[in-house]
C-alpha cells in the first residue's frame, strides 16, 4: 500500500467506531430516547473492540510483552462488560422516550457497564505505561495515550489512547517493538 493510501486507511480506521454510532442513531426506529444512546454506545464499543483486536493482530501478537497482553485482555473484558451492560439497559427501556425509570435491568446494566469502564481505564493505563516504560514509544506519546484513556471517558469512547498507540505502531512502522539503546564506542 502506498504511503498516502495507507495514511487514509489508518485515519478511516480511527473514525470507524463513531461512524457506526452515528449510523445507529440515524437508522434506529422511533421514538428515540435514552435507550438509543445505550444501543449506539454498545455498537461503538463493540466496533472499537473489533478494531483494537484487528490492529493488534496486524502489529503481531508475538511482539507484545506479557504485560501488554494482560493489559490488552483486561481492556477487552472491560469493553465486553460495557457492551453487555449497554445492551441490557437498552433492552430494559426499549423504544421509550422521556424518563425510562429504574428497573432491575436498567440498574444492573449500568452497574455492569461501570465495572467495564473501570477495567478499560485500568487496562488502558497499564498498556500505555507498559509501552512507554518499555521504550516502545516515546515517553510523551505514552503520556498522551494515558490521558486519552481517560479523556474521552471510556463510557463514551473506550481505550482511545490504546487505539492511538496501535495506530502509531502501524503508521510509524515501529510495530511497537522495543527500542534498543544506543551503544557508545
Amino acid at each position: 500500500m502506498s504511503g498516502l493510501r495507507y495514511s487514509r486507511w489508518v485515519y478511516l480506521a480511527a473514525a470507524l467506531p463513531p461512524i457506526v454510532a452515528v449510523l445507529t442513531n440515524l437508522l434506529a426506529p422511533e421514538p428515540h430516547g435514552h435507550w438509543l444512546e445505550h444501543l449506539s454506545g454498545a455498537l461503538l464499543k463493540g466496533t472499537m473492540l473489533g478494531l483494537l483486536i484487528l490492529l493488534a493482530t496486524m502489529l503481531g501478537w508475538r511482539r507484545f510483552s506479557i504485560m501488554m497482553l494482560v493489559s490488552f485482555l483486561v481492556i477487552g473484558v472491560g469493553i465486553v462488560l460495557q457492551v453487555r451492560g449497554d445492551l441490557q439497559i437498552a433492552s430494559s427501556i426499549w423504544r421509550r422516550s422521556g424518563d425510562p425509570g429504574f428497573g432491575d435491568g436498567y440498574t444492573a446494566g449500568h452497574d455492569l457497564s461501570a465495572l467495564g469502564d473501570l477495567l478499560v481505564i485500568g487496562g488502558g493505563l497499564a498498556f500505555a505505561f507498559t509501552v512507554g516504560l518499555g521504550r516502545r514509544v516515546s515517553a510523551m506519546l505514552a503520556m498522551v495515550a494515558a490521558v486519552m484513556v481517560v479523556i474521552p471517558p471510556p463510557f463514551f469512547w473506550p481505550a482511545a489512547g490504546v487505539l492511538m498507540l496501535l495506530l502509531h505502531g502501524l503508521r510509524s512502522g515501529s510495530r511497537l517493538t522495543r527500542a534498543t539503546p544506543a551503544v557508545a564506542h
